[in-house]
């Protein structure tokens, strides 16, 4: 059944012209997508969920993806700004240099879509060099969670919404 999953969304996907060079990788789907609010191509991956015991909702994966893929400018501006104002909240003001804009340092580099989230991976190359900024959207592109993940472990700093 996992490999007939896989199938259908990547001809749908395929069909839709939404993703470059889209392919079966492991138990997802991957491919290039551009991000048009942000002006940047992403690494996208479709995940269908195999572990959950319910069916994949490939219709909702398809959705998702239209979605994020076309947010308007205004709400990417949005949820860029929500995400700088939450994580300068949670970090104290020797852990991110006052130089530092995140408004303009986050770029979006990589979307992960399922059924009912989506993930948007940022990178912040002067702020955050040896980390990503992981934005967890609710289907309706509202951010639910933040999370800095780096190299270490251990220096990781989260925050959580909602």
């Amino acid at each position: 059944m996992t490999e007939s999953v896989l199938n259908d969304l990547l001809r749908r996907v395929t069909e839709s012209g939404l993703l470059d060079d889209a392919q079966i990788d492991e138990d997802s789907v991957i491919g290039v997508g551009h991000l048009d609010a942000a002006g940047v191509e992403v690494e996208v991956d479709l995940d269908p969920e195999f572990d959950d015991e319910s069916d994949s909702d490939l219709d909702a994966i398809m959705v998702a993806l239209k979605d994020v893929l076309s947010v308007s400018e205004d709400r990417w501006r949005a949820i860029v700004e929500e995400v700088a104002s939450d994580i300068e909240d949670a970090l104290d003001d020797d852990e991110l240099s006052a130089d530092i804009d995140l408004r303009t340092d986050l770029e979006a580099i990589g979307v992960g879509v399922f059924a009912d989230a989506i993930i948007v991976v940022f990178a912040g190359q002067t702020s955050f060099p040896d980390a990503l900024v992981h934005v967890q959207l609710t289907p309706e592109l509202e951010v639910e969670d933040i999370e800095i993940i780096g190299d270490d472990e251990e220096d990781d700093e989260e925050t959580t919404e909602g």
